[in-house]
């Protein structure tokens, strides 16, 4: 790290350490990103991918079909989502992953060469639509502890509408897109798990989707948003609350930092596993699960303080796995995938992940 950590947030990380490892989960029956790590990050995928769509439609019929470099950042991302499902995918159907990827390939072109994308998104949506039914089991579509935590992902992750007005406020007019595109499924997901809440909770939980789409007002803006970075983000923290409630879940992965600590090198030895077993793209998904929440659960925030040369060398090598970096754009900038030099042995930068992880672990009590 280049920048020097000053004592006095050193000492409000120690504090918070004592604070976090002291308590257990919230009593909740179950913890959807403890028992289906892989599973979630699959679905996140999908739906980002599907969602892309959904925000490229709507920046053709505001904008027309020629995109700038704003607007492509949205095609960039299917880069990130593909790796989260695919290798699951291939296995079970080679020729719908060729296809889907065929089918972005062309897409990706037609952008940059400013054709129209309809017939192209056409036929892309069907394939990722088959894609979800076949890698999610039907059993876990309709679970609504699966809906929630999708939710909370669709709503806080990249893409979401939490994020996607904080970019927007630093002028990033794709993500606004991609913010308000997710309303319509986050509304969806909603209208999936709503029947289980009490009326009281379908009102509190409407009322926060009504907050976070007044924030979106157009499907498209030509400049920065002036406004509080995190009001949406504030709205979701909210909801999401409820909705543990009513599917009765732990749906903030990090609430407990030593839980998690502990749980991600376990999880993560299945996928340095498959890179053993020389299946690489089922490998790089459980990589990125794992690095996703170490990630965006504050557990690297944390460690960031508490054990720097432990976070540095998990982090570093979760950049070098997945091209994945942290939030702080001070410290953990993505990885430029075309940049980064290709790994000469992924499966023993798996193992160096999961010894450090259990550092991490380590320095949580664990």
């Amino acid at each position: 790290m280049a920048s020097k950590r000053c004592g006095f947030a050193t000492l409000i990380a120690a504090a918070l350490v004592m604070a976090f490892t002291s308590s257990a989960l919230a009593q909740y029956a179950r913890a959807p990103y403890f028992e289906q790590t892989v599973l979630q990050s699959q679905a996140y995928g999908l739906q980002l991918a599907q969602q892309r769509l959904d925000a490229l439609e709507l920046v053709g019929q505001e904008l027309g079909d020629e995109l700038d470099d704003d607007y492509l950042e949205i095609l960039e991302g299917f880069e990130e989502d593909l790796p989260r499902f695919m290798g699951t995918l291939r296995a079970r159907d080679a020729q719908l992953a060729a296809d889907v990827e065929g089918a972005v390939e062309e897409l990706e072109e037609a952008a940059e060469a400013g054709e129209p994308l309809a017939a192209h998104i056409a036929e892309l949506r069907p394939l990722l639509e088959a894609a979800n039914d076949l890698v999610i089991p039907a059993d876990v579509r309709s679970d609504p502890v699966f809906i929630a935590a999708l939710m909370v992902d669709m709503a806080l992750g990249e893409g979401g509408a939490g994020e996607g007005y904080e970019e927007a406020v630093e002028g990033e007019l794709g993500e606004y897109t991609m913010g308000y595109a997710s309303l319509a499924r986050l509304d969806d997901l909603w209208s999936q798990v709503s029947a289980g809440a009490s009326e009281q909770q379908r009102e509190d939980v409407q009322e926060m989707l009504d907050e976070i789409a007044a924030l979106y007002p157009t499907p498209t803006i030509d400049a920065p948003i002036i406004g509080n970075p995190e009001e949406a983000e504030a709205s979701v923290q909210r909801m999401i609350g409820v909705l543990e409630t009513i599917v009765d879940a732990e749906l903030f992965p990090g609430r407990d930092l030593q839980a998690l600590a502990a749980h991600l090198p376990a999880e993560l030895a299945g996928a340095c596993q498959a890179y053993e077993a020389g299946e690489s793209e089922r490998a790089l998904e459980g990589v990125i699960a794992v690095g996703y929440l170490y990630l965006e659960a504050d557990l690297g925030d944390f460690l960031e303080f508490m054990a720097p040369d432990v976070h540095d060398e998990a982090a570093e090598l979760i950049a070098a796995l997945t091209g994945m970096g942290g939030e702080d754009d001070d410290d953990e900038e993505a990885v430029d995938e075309d940049d980064a030099p290709a790994l000469a042995d992924p499966s023993a930068s798996c193992r160096e992940l999961m010894e450090a992880l259990q550092e991490a672990s380590a320095v949580l009590g664990g």
